[in-house]
């Protein structure tokens, strides 16, 4: 165990683990790279890459900042070479969007622009373990001893599998639920289904309270819209019971990042949303 264990009532170990939990990923997804760079380019690879790359002398690629926007940005980086051999050209774009979610989690963490709980370090290890499992990173094993002492919360939901409905402590019977499930149109994408479309600038967390989040204010939608804010949080909840990054088009379709990318989770009309986002 190369993290040590928080105690989850102090916040400052949470994010002392969060920032742990990146690190490691980063070193993981180096070592990774580096092996495979090394018997596809000799052991000197590195040096070589500097020589012809100057810009790149003094690059830390120690640094998940660094090594994540070289391999995301750069479509004819070397470090993308091993990746390509790993991952299915079907899968490419999931995997470097997944990437970006690591790299804006990276950024998140380190600014202390989250709130240090048990939610934001689930949501972290969601973000981080399919790419571990993918590459059978070491750092899957620190993920799981950390998700069992967050009590034992399952990963992301397959889009194979049906949604899971949990309940919610949100008493459905009101005119609010009833107006968001109205405002869905009657072909309404199932749950997980691709979400092809465009994406506006704003992004979001769906926290496992239910609580949404603007990433950029840290604004949360409750404080404008409580009541509709509780019953949308729960409908979404139970939709995607492990939270998590949200995006939403210009039409206020609302979409999660599942197992391999931006699915359907709901639908939603500008005034119960955050003002001027729709």
């Amino acid at each position: 165990m190369r993290v040590a264990i928080p105690n989850l009532e102090i916040k400052e170990q949470i994010h002392q683990t969060g920032i742990a939990l990146i690190s490691l990923f980063a070193n993981d997804l180096f070592q990774f790279i580096d092996t495979g760079l090394q018997k596809s380019d000799g052991i000197n690879w590195l040096t070589d890459y500097r020589k012809t790359q100057l810009d790149y002398a003094n690059y830390n690629f120690s640094d998940p900042g660094n090594l994540l926007k070289e391999i995301i940005r750069f479509s004819s980086s070397p470090l993308r070479k091993p990746l390509r051999l790993a991952i299915p050209q079907r899968e490419s774009v999931a995997f470097y969007d997944r990437l970006e979610i690591v790299l804006e989690d990276r950024n998140d963490w380190v600014h202390h622009h989250i709130s240090a709980e048990r939610q934001s370090l689930k949501t972290l290890i969601f973000n981080l373990y399919p790419i571990c499992e993918k590459l059978q990173l070491s750092l899957k094993y620190e993920c799981d001893q950390i998700l069992g002492l967050l009590d034992g919360v399952e990963l992301d939901i397959s889009v194979a599998d049906p949604p899971v409905v949990t309940s919610s402590k949100v008493e459905t019977n009101s005119d609010v639920l009833r107006e968001i499930v109205a405002s869905i149109p009657e072909e309404e994408s199932r749950v997980g289904d691709l979400v092809d479309k465009e994406f506006l600038k704003h992004s979001y967390t769906l926290h496992l309270s239910g609580e949404i989040r603007d990433r950029k204010t840290d604004r949360l939608l409750s404080s404008l819209y409580p009541q509709t804010a509780a019953i949308l949080g729960a409908l979404m909840i139970a939709r995607k019971p492990n939270g998590g990054r949200l995006r939403v088009t210009s039409e206020g379709i609302i979409s999660a990042y599942f197992e391999n990318h931006w699915g359907y989770l709901a639908t939603v009309k500008s005034d119960q949303w955050f003002p001027g986002h729709l």
